[in-house]
Formats: C-alpha cells, structure tokens, sequence
C-alpha cells in the first residue's frame, strides 16, 4: 500500500525507471514500477526516444511501507496445472 511519494532529481547519465526503484527499495518490489509509471507521465514522453532519463528528471517515487521495512504483501500462487510439488 503506497502512503506517498518521494520527489528525487536523475543526477546521472545511463538511469533508467527501473533503477531508480531499485535503488529507493534494494530489493524486488513488485508493481512500484508501474505506480512510477503511473505518477509520472512525463516519462512517457522521454521513453519515446531512450530508455534514460536526462539529467535533472524530477521523478516522484511511490513509498511502500511495507517493502521499506522488509514486510512485503503475501502473493497469492496460483496453479494452473497438475499437483503442486512442495
């Protein structure tokens, strides 16, 4: 459950969206990346011609409690086919 965002400026070259959740987060954060996407449509724009974004980018970062303190939401697994082996 995301309870805000961070507002952080690209200060380097070759960054891309997905590092910049990497380097908020350290750790695999699934569907933050979308809701940056989400929050960000400017990015789109810039995506049209590089995958990096250019020095001085402000981008909002979504803030998961959660993730930050190492208490990510339970997935739910689905079976799609045969026994499940545990």
């Amino acid at each position: 459950m995301v309870e805000g965002y961070e507002l952080v400026s690209v200060a380097g070259d070759y960054i891309a969206a997905d590092l910049l959740v990497w380097r908020r987060y350290r750790q695999r954060a699934p569907g933050i990346l979308e809701l940056l996407l989400d929050a960000n449509p400017h990015l789109a724009v810039i995506h049209r011609t590089t995958p990096f974004l250019p020095v001085g980018t402000e981008v909002r970062i979504p803030i998961d409690p959660d993730l930050l303190t190492g208490r990510p939401a339970p997935v739910e697994f689905v079976q799609i086919y045969g026994r499940r082996n545990t």
